[in-house]
């Protein structure tokens, strides 16, 4: 007979691995069934850019601006309790993913990119996920989790819920064609979204689930969702999805995905259809135009068109960008004199694809694009078409994994339709839903959203298996993380001191020098002794200043905390 444990975590993910350490580190027996085999079994969080943010803001912002980011980015359409306990704990998750040795850096400037797990993926189109940071987080997780007398057992797929007085008490699973029964307290749902299940896809997100194209490791089948229904569990915003425009040669070229996506040029830009008419609102950023493409007819066929000045502006702004990787990985770039000759070389009518264009100009001319037959937005700056050559890429909506799911509260319990805690049973990660997605299809964070429920998740298990003298669940607060390593500059005290007396340093120095050659030129060089003085003690400073603002900038990008 199979012991219980305290906790049962469905999926190896980011979601599930934070959930079982955090809970071994806090005392709980727990057991990890993963239905991949090997090290490195696919899932999405180990295939993932590695980038940690809110809406791409920075997570150790103040936890009333992000819960404010939140709500603009979703519209308020974000449950307001999942809002605030993603704003609470995604910084804490940062930290507790630091004591554990994962490494993070600043990818480049930009707030939402200033937590990247360590190494980053390389600058290069394709899939690059081996040995990159969330691969490397993934594998130090497992390490920690065994140390702590934790287990993980792969090559098991979980097939549904045991259910006594309406308490999940454990799972049933199969491994290797044996089928068991693993008895628990309590058992937390991780396996992620329902990208790769077709019914499901089609079910709820509507159009074609072939019209979409899987930039994941097609492991996210829905098995928690359709598991936690048959207990009684309520699904929310299960209609939008997270992913990307990716070229339409991705179909038969496996180096054109997952990157370089082509969010910046379409929304830049335009997108057409077959037809030579666009289909819907650039504006609102890629996410969305992924989500709207994926509900036109079946068949239809999409271009991003754009210009040179684009191409060379958007085009190579993003993180790894489509100018010049795509082209340089095979990707397929039409380029014309005239827009006439280009409609002609991707197939659609020349009238109707000018027609778009100059309807488009002249709204934005007249600062009238929400007048437009298929209105347009400026959240992203459009961009006149108009500098030679003109160009055209197909696309095609690329899915990640699905933003909607199970309905769980704060502590990331799952609920039921009237609202109630289904007793023993909680999720976390892409498996739920009501924080991402809505009418806007919200992204605001694959990874951070599932770490963080899954700390919140392990330690609200923890404080319900308190002793029964501590009463009241409710009132019980969730354990404290424990005192963390010293992390980021703490680790070299003397790079720390470079940059907290570099400049200072610098001025000292260029004091001595020129004192030095004062002293020591004057009698050769008399009156002239001041000036080389002067610039000999100018450029030492300098020379020092650098070296500090060289340091202080690889710092920053290592280690930006």
């Amino acid at each position: 007979m199979i012991p219980s444990v305290d906790l049962i975590v469905v999926g190896g993910g980011l979601a599930g691995l934070s959930a079982a350490v955090r809970a071994s580190e806090l005392g709980l027996s727990v057991l990890v069934l993963e239905q991949g085999d090997g090290e490195a079994y696919p899932c999405n969080s180990r295939q993932s850019g590695g980038i940690v943010h809110i809406a791409f803001h920075d997570p150790f912002r103040p936890t009333h601006e992000l819960v404010g980011v939140i709500d603009r980015v979703t519209l308020k359409e974000a449950r307001p309790a999942l809002a605030l306990a993603l704003a609470q704990t995604g910084h804490r998750l940062i930290d507790w993913l630091q004591a554990k040795g994962a490494r993070f850096m600043r990818f480049n400037p930009q707030e939402g990119y200033r937590w990247c797990m360590a190494p980053p993926r390389a600058l290069k189109a394709g899939s690059d996920w081996e040995q990159r940071g969330p691969d490397m987080v993934l594998r130090q997780l497992v390490t920690h989790l065994e140390t702590a007398g934790g287990h993980i057992r792969r090559a098991t797929t979980v097939t549904g819920l045991v259910m006594e007085g309406g308490r999940c008490t454990g799972v049933t699973a199969e491994h290797r064609g044996e089928t068991l029964t693993y008895p628990a307290r309590f058992v937390l749902l991780a396996d992620g979204g329902f990208q790769a299940n077709k019914d499901l896809y089609q079910s709820h997100i509507g159009g074609s689930f072939d019209a979409v194209f899987q930039r994941g490791p097609s492991t996210g089948r829905g098995a928690g969702l359709l598991m936690a229904q048959q207990a009684g569990a309520a699904v929310t915003g299960t209609d939008r999805f997270y992913g990307h425009l990716l070229c339409a040669d991705a179909r038969h070229n496996d180096q054109v995905w997952p990157y370089p996506e082509l969010d910046a040029i379409a929304t830049a830009g335009l997108v057409v259809n077959q037809t030579g008419v666009r289909v819907a609102d650039e504006g609102r950023g890629g996410v969305y135009l992924a989500n709207m493409l994926a509900r036109e007819p079946e068949g239809s066929r999409f271009f991003a068109i754009f210009d040179a000045a684009i191409w060379e502006g958007p085009g190579t702004s993003a993180r790894i960008p489509a100018n010049p990787l795509l082209e340089k990985a095979g990707g397929t770039i039409h380029r014309a004199a005239t827009l006439d000759e280009l409609a002609q070389q991707i197939g659609v009518p020349a009238d109707a694809l000018v027609h778009s264009i100059a309807a488009y100009h002249s709204a934005l001319d007249q600062d009238r694009l929400a007048q437009l037959p298929v209105a347009r937005s400026t959240k992203i700056p459009p961009l006149p078409i108009r500098s030679g050559p003109f160009m055209a890429i197909a696309v095609l909506p690329g899915i990640t994994y699905t933003m909607g799911g199970i309905m769980i509260d704060e502590h990331a319990q799952v609920l039921d339709d009237r609202g109630a805690v289904i007793p023993g049973l909680l999720a976390a990660g892409a498996t739920t839903g009501g924080l991402e997605g809505g009418s806007q299809a919200a992204y605001l964070g694959g990874l951070i959203k599932a770490g963080s429920f899954g700390l919140i998740a392990a330690e609200r298990v923890a404080a319900l298996l308190k002793p029964a003298s501590d009463h009241a669940e409710d009132s019980v607060a969730a354990p404290s993380a424990p005192m963390q390593p010293l992390h980021g500059l703490a680790r070299f005290p003397v790079l720390k001191a470079t940059l907290k007396y570099g400049r200072f340093s610098a001025f000292g120095l260029g004091v001595l020098v020129a004192g030095l050659v004062l002293w020591s030129g004057w009698p050769s060089f008399g009156l002239f002794s001041p000036v080389l003085a002067a610039g000999a003690g100018a450029l030492a400073a300098v020379a020092v200043l650098s070296y500090v603002e060289l340091i202080r900038l690889i710092t920053e990008l290592l280690m930006p905390d």
